[in-house]
């Protein structure tokens, strides 16, 4: 395994004076306060890769409300990217993500070591197959999915909550983890909270930082482009070619935007409808993905039980 790790993100210790929260490094450290925890209440578990926003504090928030114990992680995992990729587009912001996660009154910031999560020998990883591993990100990510699928199921393990929580804004993950979990018998309940959004419809996240004033400017097509595609099946437009050509139509009128995918898939497995909808959907995952400038972003809306969940 070789990888230029951004070194300051895993080596870098941060204490903030007069709280109560937690910083752990060490991984016997966080695996025995877990099990400290277990007979004490239950323990809600936040994943991130840090660059903390608004959305990550949904997330936060729901875990105090459910749970006696509130755990977040950060850790930005290279097996999950190319080469030069992780230090761009997920900067370090460890103080302020530090002074976030107080503010939100987490009990324990868990920031794992790299060498310790993978060392030289290292060689056990997570393979997934199907439609949810292969396809859309997948395809576009090949060494993606094995890296995250090993990281997640590593931090599951390390934490041992009873409830972790996830954002709808990346479905992709979301399926894969609902997989990992029932495929592994992993013992966690997953809770997925809705996307945060900004003010013009733009999903929250840590690659926003990266586009320029120009990008930032036509994001927000993605978001429109997947409403458009809801409202024509609202209308009662079956034909997924009309759909998709209806969100691409959207993305690629604007000449910032390099367009990946728009389509509409089924949300735990990511397989492909046939060419003609059902008449009666319940369950329907429109998804689009596309570069700005170097900057890759995807977002979802998700049809559940036949309502919409915006």
């Amino acid at each position: 395994m070789s990888f230029k790790v951004p070194t300051s993100r895993v080596t870098r210790n941060a204490k903030v004076q007069g709280s109560n929260m937690r910083i752990i490094h060490d991984l016997d450290e966080m695996t025995e306060t877990a099990r400290g925890w277990l007979s004490g209440g239950i323990i809600g578990f936040i994943p991130t890769v840090g660059y903390l926003h608004a959305g990550h504090a949904s997330l936060i928030q729901a875990a105090r409300q459910e749970c006696e114990y509130s755990i977040v992680s950060i850790f930005v995992n290279p097996l999950e990217f190319d080469q030069d990729e992780a230090p761009i587009l997920y900067p370090n912001n460890l103080t302020g993500d530090i002074q976030f996660l107080d503010k939100e009154q987490v009990d324990v910031v868990f920031i794992p070591r790299f060498e310790e999560m993978y060392p030289p020998d290292f060689s056990t990883y997570v393979v997934v197959f199907g439609p949810v591993a292969e396809r859309l990100e997948a395809a576009f990510r090949p060494e993606h999915v094995r890296g995250y699928a090993t990281n997640i199921v590593k931090l599951l393990q390390l934490v041992r909550p009873d409830m972790a929580y996830f954002g709808q804004n990346n479905a992709q993950h979301v399926a894969l983890i609902r997989r990992l979990v029932r495929d592994l018998s992993i013992d966690v309940k997953l809770q997925v909270l809705p996307t945060v959004r900004d003010t013009d419809g733009l999903a929250l996240s840590i690659r926003n930082q990266a586009l320029s004033p120009e990008e930032r400017q036509a994001a927000p097509l993605l978001y429109q482009a997947l409403l458009a595609g809801k409202a024509l099946i609202e209308q009662g437009e079956r034909n997924l070619a009309l759909i998709e050509k209806t969100m691409v139509d959207v993305i690629t009128a604007s000449p910032f935007i390099k367009l990946d995918y728009a389509t509409a898939c089924d949300p735990q497995s990511f397989e492909q409808p046939g060419d003609m909808l059902p008449e009666t959907l319940t369950d329907l995952l429109l998804v689009v993905a596309a570069h700005f400038g170097t900057t890759r972003l995807n977002d979802n809306l998700l049809l559940r039980d036949g309502h919409w969940l915006i």
